[in-house]
């Protein structure tokens, strides 16, 4: 590929719009030092002490920070329980600039939170057990209809659409069955709008858009061993998901990269050399949003895939956070920090 060009492409002047719906968490982490662990005179356990904190918008909310350091304007629809954990949530989103008008507000829903203790030792920062707060009942009909009216007033203004489905319980978050099935439908009617999904468990049920899952998802739809997944076989597997979808498959592979099959071709794409410590976390909705952001600047299937390498690689070297890569950095590594 010519490196030069997607640069060029990358730094057209169009902003794009694109809309992120579907799972939004907050990353909630708590910096413990153990200097300062106290013996609980109540349970006779260790109370550990949290001496400050980072909060940071995830899932959905990480590929809309993502989008937002590169250049894009987004809009922002997902629930948002009426909690403190909302209020935080809300705040990160709002920071960084996302458009948040169209989130669903609500008391009868828990605001999905990773809370995620980090016991700070010298100059090493070691995540602990993770606390995570989700929900497991089903998600009222109400509020899945809300999400679904809440998108169409965004569809004419909208370059892409990604889908982000976090939650692996069933009709428990944003994206249900009958959320999915209209999703679906409306990607097919509204063919001039990029449509993605990234799913962690349903990726097969979606159709009109453009798929993607790491390596470990793809092997968890055809029931093998996602230690015999290499490049060879995700495009295998991308090509029979493609039989059934009829659009382009991305498949994730970590150190190896990424592949994709766009229905004629086949392209692996190379990961971009990395040494030293990673923090892995955010890396696939980094991926996401470089792919989207390139391609709605004009970028193809192949071109958007490297832009989503390069975005990831810089996201993994932002050590105990949910970092982002903005469109300096990408366009940097794919120039000089590529030679």
């Amino acid at each position: 590929m010519n490196l030069n060009e997607i640069v060029q492409i990358l730094k057209r002047e169009k902003q794009p719009v694109i809309t992120v719906f579907g799972d939004f968490c907050l990353d909630k982490y708590l910096y413990v030092d153990p200097k300062k662990d106290e013996l609980s005179l109540e349970t006779g356990l260790t109370a550990y002490q949290i001496t400050h904190k980072k909060n940071h918008a995830g899932a959905g909310g990480t590929i809309t920070n993502n989008l937002l350091a590169l250049g894009a304007k987004v809009y922002t629809i997902g629930i948002v329980g009426n909690d403190g954990e909302g209020f935080e949530l809300l705040k990160c989103l709002k920071k960084e600039g996302a458009d948040v008008s169209l989130m669903v507000h609500t008391d009868e829903r828990n605001t999905a939170t990773y809370i995620k203790p980090m016991r700070v030792v010298k100059d090493q920062v070691t995540e602990m057990n993770r606390f995570d707060i989700k929900n497991f009942t089903a998600t009222p009909m109400n509020i899945q209809k809300h999400l679904l009216e809440n998108l169409e007033k965004v569809l004419h203004i909208s370059d892409a659409i990604i889908i982000s489905d976090q939650y692996i319980e069933k009709d428990c978050a944003a994206i249900t069955e009958y959320v999915q099935k209209n999703l679906s439908e409306l990607a097919g009617k509204y063919k001039d709008i990029i449509w993605y999904v990234d799913s962690r468990s349903d990726i097969y049920k979606f159709k009109n858009m453009i798929l993607k899952c790491n390596h470990k998802e793809i092997a968890q739809v055809f029931k093998v061993d996602d230690k015999t997944v290499n490049t060879d076989v995700a495009l295998g597997y991308s090509k029979k998901l493609y039989e059934k979808n009829g659009e382009p498959i991305y498949v994730t592979l970590g150190e190896f990269g990424s592949v994709v099959y766009d229905g004629l071709h086949s392209y692996k794409i190379p990961a971009f050399k990395i040494t030293g410590e990673i923090d892995v976390v955010g890396a696939g909705d980094a991926f996401n949003a470089g792919i989207i952001f390139a391609m709605t600047k004009g970028a193809d299937y192949q071109q958007a895939a490297l832009v989503g390498n390069a975005a990831s690689s810089i996201v993994i070297k932002k050590i105990g956070q949910t970092g982002t890569a903005n469109l300096d950095e990408v366009i940097y590594l794919l120039g000089e920090g590529s030679k």
